[in-house]
């Protein structure tokens, strides 16, 4: 089981939980493809992460950088609670199910969030505005600013 930490511009606490390698790996395609380069090789790409997973399990954690972006994977925290007769005594789980640290796993509306993130981070870092997805070019004409300003005071510019 992993936790799987991405790390790139714009990309805020974006932490998911793994316990297949099936699912390390599609992170790393979804991450692949949200930057807009797909995985072109198959074969190259199973073996990295094959790495990354292999790295974690002997030292603890494994790094792998996606184009723009770094994937930390480390061994899963275990749960302190669950575990034990004190637990079972009291009425609790013999085993943990999860509910004492939620554990987000990886969907399709992360993957979309994600790219969503990304698009923004490049805007921003092109002079746009990723809130408002506005590139530097379509900023206001009479102020600069993007939309996220009110523009009361701001005239039209005259065409002539």
């Amino acid at each position: 089981m992993y936790d799987v930490i991405l790390d790139g511009p714009g990309l805020d606490d974006r932490t998911y939980f793994a316990d297949r390698p099936g699912e390390l790996r599609n992170i790393v395609w979804a991450l692949a493809h949200a930057q807009g380069k797909p995985v072109t090789d198959d074969s190259e790409m199973i073996a990295k992460v094959g790495e990354l997973r292999s790295d974690c399990d002997i030292t603890g954690e494994g790094a792998l950088q996606v184009h723009g972006v770094t994937i930390t994977v480390r061994d899963a925290e275990k749960c302190e609670g669950h575990a034990g007769e004190d637990s079972v005594l009291l009425g609790g789980p013999e085993f943990c199910d999860g509910s004492c640290r939620p554990r987000p796993r990886f969907t399709k509306d992360a993957a979309f969030a994600l790219m969503c993130a990304l698009d923004d981070a490049d805007l921003d870092e092109s002079g746009g505005c990723g809130p408002c997805g506005l590139e530097a070019g379509q900023m206001c004409a009479a102020c600069g600013k993007c939309n996220c300003h009110t523009h009361g005071a701001c005239g039209r510019p005259v065409e002539g």
